[in-house]
């Protein structure tokens, strides 16, 4: 195969020039074939420029740096290979898959599809340099002894469940067992997670969290064991997180998105106390307390094997599981208000209160992203609620809120009625007998059926007038009826 094949089939080099990920061809001498327009991009190069130069010649990798030359020299493929090398005075970082390319009529060279993590590297070493950065500037701070239960007052709310789970959380603070917060998106396990160490011995020491399904599987191992010069191009002698964590606490967040493999190595790690570093023959002595999260159940995790059952074991001595904001909805009050405090000093807004019906809105919304969700839905809101306004409205609120309710229960989906017209009188034998919503326990039900009965009430005494019995109870008139089709009260 001679090097204008790749020119004579456009139709191949169609399909590769629409790949997201960095495509080249090299032939048996290491000399450029073919490179796809995602590679010219990344290299600030043309494939009419890199036509026929070597490797070597064109990013000055060596047969043991290349990936590509590795192949050729090897004829075996590499991996999830992590390398990086400098192009137009630029530090390209990229994994690659790199395989030899045989033929009938023998060896033809090699094929590399490599993805650029340059970006995600750089915010990785930024986190984790911010980070350190946090921890020296607290530990700078004169260490107040205060009641260490009070740093899971940053934890807002009273619901029982939720109070259950911070009493767990501050009874394994005093140990040095590992912990595990199961819960779903949103539900704060990094703030459990931090008021764990700050709530323990080791709060003086360094507190450091990694998101392990954020990190690609090539750079992982690297970032919590360590590396050593060389054992990769431009690697260079660096402390892993372990290390890092010395005395401390490291938080492994969505640790069941950790690569198999990895979690071997994790394993070792917690049973022997010692890191080796990618590279190194050292064996180093770690001290890190682990709390890890996991955002599913640990049964489906179990069964779907995304964890090891061993590894689980070890990390879930203590296992907590955070509620959902749907199962402590009394909460839901005391956090919306909590957050307009919050963002009024942010924004320098005056927001009081929220519209009833906003409150009856959050109160039978199911937030499906938790806490995260409905901070995210006040932030919003108080970016739209004017300098001179001071109450939150249906207007401020994000809409794809409002469209989700309207599509998953429609027939309770009732805005407002913004109408003029005569005034409705409501019958009497409908407000003897209202047509119950549902059967319903607890405290949310209470209330329901206390409003329903104060509105039955109110409105048996304007004798049926809806204006007369809203202005009784300090209502507007719109505000009632959407009140009375939400309890069925026609």
């Amino acid at each position: 195969m001679n090097r204008d094949f790749f020119e004579q089939n456009t139709t191949i080099t169609k399909i590769f020039d629409h790949v997201s990920d960095a495509v080249y061809f090299v032939d048996q001498k290491g000399r450029i074939l073919y490179l796809n327009k995602t590679a010219e991009k990344l290299d600030g190069i043309s494939f009419e420029e890199a036509k026929g130069k070597t490797v070597m010649e064109l990013y000055h990798l060596t047969p043991s740096e290349s990936p590509l030359l590795k192949v050729v020299c090897n004829h075996e493929p590499l991996r999830d290979f992590f390398f990086y090398y400098f192009i137009n005075d630029r530090e390209v970082f990229q994994i690659c898959n790199t395989f030899p390319v045989h033929l009938q009529d023998g060896f033809w060279g090699a094929i590399s599809i490599q993805r650029d993590v340059t970006e995600m590297k750089k915010r990785i070493d930024r986190n984790i340099a911010l980070q350190k950065k946090l921890f020296a500037f607290d530990e700078k701070q004169e260490d107040k002894e205060e009641n260490k239960l009070s740093v899971f007052d940053r934890i807002i709310g009273d619901h029982d469940s939720l109070v259950k789970c911070k009493e767990q959380a501050f009874n394994a603070a005093q140990s040095d067992s590992s912990v595990m917060l199961t819960g779903l998106t949103g539900t704060g396990k990094e703030l459990f997670a931090r008021s764990i160490h700050d709530a323990s011995p080791r709060r003086n020491k360094p507190f450091l969290a990694v998101n392990c399904a954020a990190i690609p599987e090539s750079l992982i191992e690297g970032i919590l064991f360590g590396t050593v010069k060389g054992v990769y191009t431009g690697a260079i002698d660096r402390k892993g997180l372990f290390e890092e964590a010395g005395g401390g606490t490291l938080f492994l967040d969505e640790v069941n998105s950790m690569p198999l493999s990895s979690q071997a190595k994790l394993l070792r790690v917690l049973e022997e106390k010692v890191v080796q570093p990618l590279g190194g023959k050292e064996l180093i002595p770690v001290d890190a307390r682990i709390i890890s999260s996991c955002n599913a159940y640990p049964q489906d995790v179990l069964e779907k094997g995304e964890i090891r059952t061993d590894l689980f074991y070890r990390l879930a001595v203590v296992n907590i599981l955070i509620p959902p904001l749907s199962e402590r909805k009394s909460d839901i009050f005391t956090l919306a208000h909590h957050f307009i405090a919050d963002f009024n000093e942010k924004y320098g807004k005056k927001v009081v209160r929220m519209d009833d019906d906003i409150t009856i809105f959050f109160l039978n919304y199911e937030w499906p992203g938790n806490v995260r969700q409905l901070k995210h839905c006040v932030e919003c809101a108080m970016n739209l609620v004017r300098d001179d306004e001071t109450t939150i409205k249906w207007q401020h609120l994000p809409f794809y809120m409002l469209e989700r309710e309207k599509k998953t229960n429609p027939e309770d989906y009732i805005l407002p009625l913004y109408t003029d017209g005569e005034e409705e009188e409501v019958k009497e034998e409908i407000l003897v007998e209202p047509t119950p919503r549902r059967a319903e326990n607890g405290v949310l039900a209470d209330i329901r059926r206390e409003e329903r009965d104060a509105i039955i009430a109110a409105l048996r005494e304007a004798g049926g007038n809806v204006s007369k019995a809203a202005r009784a109870m300090g209502l507007s008139r719109q505000t009632l009826v959407y009140r009375m089709k939400k309890h069925r009260i026609n």
